[in-house]
């Protein structure tokens, strides 16, 4: 009984520890309701309301079709605070936050940006509906909150995130159709390593992906359920999922509902990959280029001043960054460029901010150049092009560095800039506009936007040199490869025919350098001028001048009302506490920000009540007080965490916790960690500086350490000394010896390795030393959790 209460605590703890994800106290938040949704936003992102009302109630009742569930309302965050892209759903609390901004064909995700806001909701919406299914076995349970956090064991992230691509892509241009997408889906399925689906059960795991084996494998799932035996089979096996007890899994129910195997569909999308991939190798294409060095998984941007070769590279046992050669010049920077004589510009995120840098030699910090930039690159030595965003919306702005004067070139739209080239007073970039990727320029004469191509497919990466403009492009086949275009003759040449795909074209010292793609990720490779495809066609466009759809900032917006966040969710729960047991009702707040509980505790000798608060607002604050022996034991918590930027990243946090017995003070802990430079290397966190500083029932301490790896051993040294005399020196260290993921129950539950740390401290006051040594076991349990379960401590 004990350890189910742990269990469930955990999964009530990660449901609250979304309040500051959700959303942050806002005075400008208002509110409009529809049937079924409340949406809350900022009154200036009133269009993707706007837009939202007209397809969000025939979304809902389509998908309570779908499910035959019925989830009640349904609030929807929509915020301009964050400039990554994403957004999430809490099936628990019924809660969707959508973030507005669009993504770049890069991400593999959508060609939707007009209607991004449509599209990504018809993501998340699937997410509520699948997370409110019932299960008979658990109905009878009367919280609502806890049932849905129960029913998650009977649904894995592989088919959360199957689903909701199957429903984006039924009701819009979702991943099903997205190239870039599929090419992962391809080397996937024809690795040697298939099928690995339990690895996106839900738990995470430290194992390579280029876009999330739950989100790869439920893809696959989904589409080639529905495809083999229609929509219909593919309910019934979600629903049949569902319907029995605790071992039910989708290959059961895939049999029950099929009356074939499991396995036998399993080889089926194997065969099927394998046709169509003998087939391309039929027709000439390429799977065995070579790779020049060690770079794999998220390697990209590569670049050239004119004499060398830079790039963002990622390899086995080394730091990431930007790598002029086999050198690392800017470590954990992804997105930069490089000027002809050597200027670096880069973006930093510091609290989910774009930031766009030029390196210089400033003893403090690099310059600022803007906030909320997404593309960027050098027009020349003197001046940088790029996009800002603001309101879901986009435009394009030049700066100067001799005066830092900033001129805006390209008004704001509902369009994405994939990347930028500068030729003959003209700047090239690959976007979308009107939902379709092209290739335009925008001519600096007179400052026009043109229109290079018009077709369906999707062009980016773009590099001229010589009047040749490079790019990668999914023109046949549906694979990316790299192709030029003599900007004076019109001949279109393919350069690249990797089965996979070939992606951002350099040329340096008439060597084509770029990257290509297999299961382990990106790899640099590189083709001599005298090995160019030869096969040419004429290119046949008529470039010409592009209006940007106006957009009217001015909505006349009525009955709005200013929004509230009030207490919403009830829920009763289990509590444990020492060898106390207990129950406890608490009241959440709607964006899960504040919440208050009260309960009791006993030890079958003496009932304790108990009350507890927590509010994140500017600070992450928790209180408990409880009522024992004819006194008041009151424990607070108060914290904060801080990011800036100085050359480097670096955190900052404060964290205070007094205990108090009435009015008196039992305990008073507070301290402060400047943490400088994290870093990972093979998933492993690493940081180049920790400083500690504390105080603890009148007494102060200083530690001091770093983290570094050698040979996949994680080595962490320190210094520590307090105010009572005690001036320790030593070490921890860790290492994850085995790495099996063994799982049943198509992932529900596993075994996931060995990791096994340890540490010696020598006390030079009282000259004592002390070592430790534990061995861990980490397993998967119900899709969702990881447990790491002590197998020896000393």
């Amino acid at each position: 009984m004990k350890k189910f209460l742990v269990v469930f605590f955990m999964f009530l703890i990660a449901l609250i520890s979304y309040g500051e994800m959700i959303y942050n106290f806002s005075q400008k938040a208002y509110e409009k309701e529809t049937k079924y949704f409340k949406f809350v936003f900022e009154k200036d992102l009133y269009l993707y309301y706007d837009e939202l009302k007209n397809v969000s109630d025939k979304l809902y009742e389509d998908y309570s079709g779908f499910y035959d569930t019925n989830p009640g309302s349904i609030t929807v965050f929509i915020f301009d605070d964050v400039d990554f892209v994403n957004a999430f759903a809490v099936p628990q609390v019924n809660i969707i936050r959508l973030y507005i901004n669009p993504p770049q064909a890069k991400m593999g995700l959508s060609t939707n940006v007009e209607n991004w806001i449509p599209f990504v909701f018809s993501h998340e919406l699937n997410h509520i509906f699948y997370g409110n299914m019932t299960n008979k076995y658990i109905s009878w349970i009367p919280d609502n909150i806890i049932k849905k956090i129960l029913i998650s064991s009977w649904e894995p992230s592989y088919l959360h995130e199957g689903l909701s691509i199957y429903m984006e892509s039924k009701y819009f241009k979702g991943r099903f159709q997205n190239d870039l997408f599929n090419m992962y889906l391809k080397a996937e399925v024809l690795s040697k390593e298939y099928p690995r689906y339990s690895l996106g059960s839900g738990a995470s795991k430290d194992i390579w992906s280029p876009a999330g084996f739950n989100y790869m494998y439920g893809a696959i799932f989904t589409k080639e359920i529905s495809e083999k035996y229609g929509e219909d089979k593919l309910r019934e096996i979600i629903k049949d999922i569902n319907s029995h007890l605790f071992f039910s899994t989708i290959s059961t129910s895939f049999e029950r509902v099929t009356d074939e195997k499991w396995n036998d569909f399993l080889l089926y999308i194997k065969v099927k990959y394998k046709n169509e991939y003998l087939e391309l190798l039929n027709k000439g294409y390429d799977s065995d280029y070579k790779a020049l060095d060690d770079s794999y998984h998220y390697t990209s941007n590569l670049k050239t001043d004119g004499n060398y070769l830079y790039y963002y590279k990622q390899s086995p046992g080394k730091r990431s960054g930007v790598y002029k050669g086999n050198k690392l010049i800017l470590p954990d920077i992804r997105n930069f460029d490089i000027s002809d004589d050597g200027k670096i510009t880069y973006i930093t995120q510091i609290e989910n901010m774009n930031l766009l840098y030029l390196k210089c030699g400033c003893p403090i910090s690099d310059t600022l150049i803007d906030k909320r930039v997404k593309t960027f690159k050098f027009i020349d030595n003197n001046r940088i092009v790029y996009t800002k965003i603001n309101n879901g919306l986009t435009a394009i702005f030049i700066w100067d560095l001799r005066d830092s004067k900033i001129r805006k070139v390209l008004d704001w739209g509902k369009y994405i800039v994939n990347d930028f080239y500068y030729s003959n007073n003209k700047i090239y970039f690959s976007g979308n506009i009107n939902n379709q990727n092209d290739i335009y320029y925008i001519d600096l004469n007179n400052y026009d936007l043109i229109q290079v191509t018009n077709d369906k497919y999707t062009e980016m990466n773009i590099f001229i040199k010589n009047n040749k403009l490079y790019y990668t492009a999914n023109y046949e086949d549906n694979i990316f490869n790299i192709y030029s275009l003599n900007l004076k003759t019109k001949k279109l040449t393919k350069l690249t025919n990797h089965i996979y795909g070939a992606f951002y074209p350099v040329v340096l010292n008439e060597n084509l350098y770029f990257l290509y793609y297999n299961e382990e990720g990106y790899h640099l490779s590189r083709i001599k001028n005298s090995d160019l495809a030869k096969e040419s066609k004429i290119f046949i466009y008529k470039p010409k001048k592009k209006e940007l759809d106006n957009y009217n900032k001015n909505f006349e917006i009525n009955n709005v009302n200013k929004y509230k966040e009030g207490l919403k969710y009830g829920i009763l729960f289990p509590y444990i506490e020492n060898d106390d047991v207990g129950v406890i009702y608490a009241a959440i707040s709607e964006g899960v920000n504040y919440g208050i509980g009260g309960g009791i505790l006993t030890d079958f000798n003496e009932i304790i009540p108990v009350v507890g608060v927590y509010l994140d607002y500017y600070t992450q604050n928790f209180a408990k007080f409880k009522y024992q022996n004819n006194n008041i034991y009151s424990e607070i918590n108060i914290s904060k965490n801080f990011e800036f930027y100085l050359k480097k990243k670096n955190y900052l946090n404060i964290n205070t916790f007094f205990q108090l017995e009435n009015s008196k003070f039992l305990s008073k802990d507070i301290q402060i960690s400047l943490t400088k430079k994290p870093y990972t290397i093979n998933n492993q966190n690493y940081y180049e500086n920790n400083i500690l500083f504390g105080y603890r029932d009148n007494n102060y301490y200083i530690q001091t350490s770093t983290a570094f790896d050698i040979k996949t051993l994680k080595i962490e040294p320190y210094v520590y000394y307090d105010t009572i005399g005690n001036m320790i020196l030593g070490t921890n260290i860790s290492k994850k010896l085995w790495n099996q993921y063994f799982s049943i129950l198509d992932g529900k539950y596993g075994f996931d390795g060995i990791k096994v740390s340890g540490g010696y401290s020598y006390n030079l006051s009282s000259k004592k030393s002390l070592w430790k040594l534990s061995i861990i076991t980490d397993f998967t349990a119900l899709y969702w959790l990881n447990i790491p379960v002590p197998i020896f401590n000393k």
